[in-house]
Formats: C-alpha cells, sequence, structure tokens
C-alpha cells in the first residue's frame, strides 16, 4: 500500500475525521461525497484505504487510535458494495455525488448516521 501523500486532501480528510472522535466513521463517506461529488467514487474507497493503513501504520499496537483503521476498511468495503450494487442496478456511479440517489433510493447506511 503506497504511503498516505500529504498533498491529498481527500486521504487527509479520511485521516482527520477517522481520528476526530470515536464515532469520526460513521459520517466520513457521506461527508467525502458531498465535499468532493465530482470525485470517482473508487477514489474515496482508495482514500479511506489508504487513510486507515496510515493510521495503522502510525500507531503502535493496543493504540485507541488503531480502532479508526478498523473503522476506515469497514466504511471502505461497504462503500464497495454500494458501487457494486449500482451497477447491478444500471445506475450511474461515475461521481461521488451519484452515491446520494443511490442511498436515497435503496441503502440509506450513510445517510443515517
Amino acid at each position: 500500500m503506497p504511503r498516505t501523500d500529504p498533498d491529498d486532501p481527500l486521504t487527509e480528510f479520511a485521516i482527520e475525521t477517522l481520528l476526530a472522535t470515536p464515532e469520526g466513521w460513521r459520517a466520513v463517506v457521506r461527508d467525502a461525497a458531498a465535499r468532493w461529488p465530482d470525485t470517482a467514487p473508487l477514489g474515496i474507497v482508495f482514500a479511506l484505504v489508504s487513510a486507515a493503513a496510515e493510521i495503522e501504520a502510525t500507531f503502535a499496537h493496543g493504540s485507541p487510535a488503531r480502532e479508526a483503521a478498523g473503522h476506515g476498511f469497514r466504511v471502505a468495503g461497504l462503500l464497495a458494495g454500494d458501487l457494486y450494487a449500482m451497477e447491478a442496478l444500471g445506475l450511474p456511479r461515475a461521481r461521488a455525488g451519484d452515491l446520494f440517489g443511490y442511498w436515497r433510493g435503496h441503502d440509506p447506511f450513510f445517510l443515517t448516521l
């Protein structure tokens, strides 16, 4: 896994949000999609995985911050699942902003956090 690029605002946003509070992970996907609606949704998945890997690499085993890495990997997987469902349904999925239509019509998980 490549190290986090300090100039990548999406990955930095993911790191900051995941570490902000114990519940930071709950809204990170929705907030990233709202903030960067024109980015590719897989770019958010990659940023979350990169952020989680960076958190793991930075904090020692046993650190409470490492729990944030697990949450990052979890929401990256959930988002990837949403993208697969969108593909199966033939829904637009080229932009992060497209996620909101899917969430409103099919799976509100990220909207209810």
